[in-house]
């Protein structure tokens, strides 16, 4: 990293010497060497007096801002108990298509039935398993009530990273105990494109953060304290893989603490993927010009963006959920049947066994209510293992594979 790129006197963190152990292989021995550069350690994030220069251009767009996730949140409160139906109906999805996208940024790959298939069979590979691991810890994290705490986040890394090829090594649950550079592969330490604090500093940075986002300043609007959090815990880097899922994962969560929404409903990967090297750029601009107007202007495109999208991808999966309801009018059909339906929203691939463990009576009932929905085209045949065909409801799969 090259001390040039930050402005002289820089109001955002200082620069400090730092060493970056290089594991190469000297006729075919593997050894470590040291490489001298420089690293990065950022200051308290910035009080609300500070940022009030800055702020006063962007108030208008904040509230509007505020103004759309309200009516998200409504459109979720609404609909739930007035067709009696289950939240996963909405959240299912919309947290699927979070995780494949919050890890496509990453260049992790894969389909929602590829995410679905392998968490059904358990399968090892690497990239669904990635993108289910995600959907993991985000339910978890949901479902967990009491404050932010580092204990918390810790633990969505280790799920994170469960199971993971490579995992171990990469001290899932724990901050990272080196000094880690950011670059393309074959940079020097030197050339890094940006240098992360030292491995010492991460626990103090890490304090400091996860209290300025359990308690922000005083008046500080609710979504310009969460881009500030987020441009931290970027900038920290504190675990040795994960940073970026993870970091996108604690947007979702620290906006549906009630104060905006009730509901884990923004999810912003979408924006970010589309828009990767300006979210990238913007994070590092904070860093060497202290351009905050620049990074809370995207931060807030972002919410505004996905807020829009999610609200029209509820109104799709209720609309959809409908149409399939209506495909079956002409036959007589119990509310056994109509519950699996729903049930596609939660878990859209399914087998005859995982219907027959839900309704019970005969497998041949169970294997005439898939037999039916194949018909009507609310599921397509998928794979099959051994006896086990594998079912998937392609025009859910559609919402989840959209970018």
């Amino acid at each position: 990293m090259r001390p040039e790129m930050f402005q002289p006197d820089n109001p955002m963190g200082r620069l400090v010497r730092a060493s970056f152990d290089r594991l190469r292989f000297v006729g075919g021995i593997p050894e470590t060497q040291a490489e001298q550069g420089w690293a990065f350690i950022p200051n308290p994030l910035p009080s609300l007096d500070d940022l009030m220069p800055v702020l006063a251009s962007f108030m208008a767009k904040h509230e509007q801002a505020v103004a759309l996730l309200g009516r998200l949140d409504g459109s979720f409160q609404d609909h739930p108990g007035r067709l009696n139906i289950s939240p996963w109906v909405l959240y299912r999805p919309l947290r699927l298509r979070e995780a494949r996208l919050s890890s496509k940024i990453e260049n992790t790959i894969a389909s929602a039935s590829e995410i679905e298939v392998a968490n059904l069979l358990r399968l090892e590979r690497s990239e669904p398993l990635e993108v289910r691991n995600y959907i993991t810890a985000i339910d978890r994290a949901v479902g967990q009530e009491g404050p932010l705490s580092e204990m918390r986040i810790r633990a969505l890394h280790e799920a994170l990273l469960d199971g993971v090829e490579g995992g171990e090594r990469k001290f899932p649950g724990q901050y990272r105990p080196n000094q880690v550079m950011i670059g393309d592969d074959g940079d020097s330490f030197a050339e890094a494109r940006f240098v992360p604090p030292p491995a010492g500093e991460v626990p103090a940075l890490m304090r400091d953060l996860v209290k300025f986002m359990r308690e922000p300043p005083a008046g500080m609007p609710v979504l310009i304290a969460a881009a500030l959090a987020h441009y931290q815990f970027e900038t920290i880097h504190p675990f040795a893989d994960g940073n970026g899922r993870l970091g996108r994962m604690l947007i979702t969560l620290s906006l549906c603490d009630g104060t905006i929404l009730s509901k884990p409903l923004i999810y912003p990967s979408g924006y970010i993927n589309q828009h990767k090297q300006q979210y990238y750029d913007l994070l590092l601009r904070v860093s060497t010009h202290g351009d905050w107007a620049a990074w809370i202007n995207y931060f807030l495109d972002v919410v505004i963006s996905e807020g829009q999208g999610t609200i029209d991808r509820i109104k799709r999966l209720l609309a959809l959920r409908q149409a399939f309801i209506d495909r079956f009018q002409d036959k007589n059909l119990g509310i056994a049947f109509y519950n699996q339906i729903d049930y596609l929203f939660e878990q859209s691939v399914v087998t005859v066994n995982m219907i027959h463990e839900r309704i019970g009576g005969t497998k041949q009932t169970a294997r005439n209510y898939v037999d039916l929905l194949v018909e009507r085209g609310v599921l397509a045949k998928g794979v099959q293992r051994g006896a086990e065909v594998y079912y998937f409801a392609p025009e859910i799969h559609q919402v989840a594979d959209e970018d």
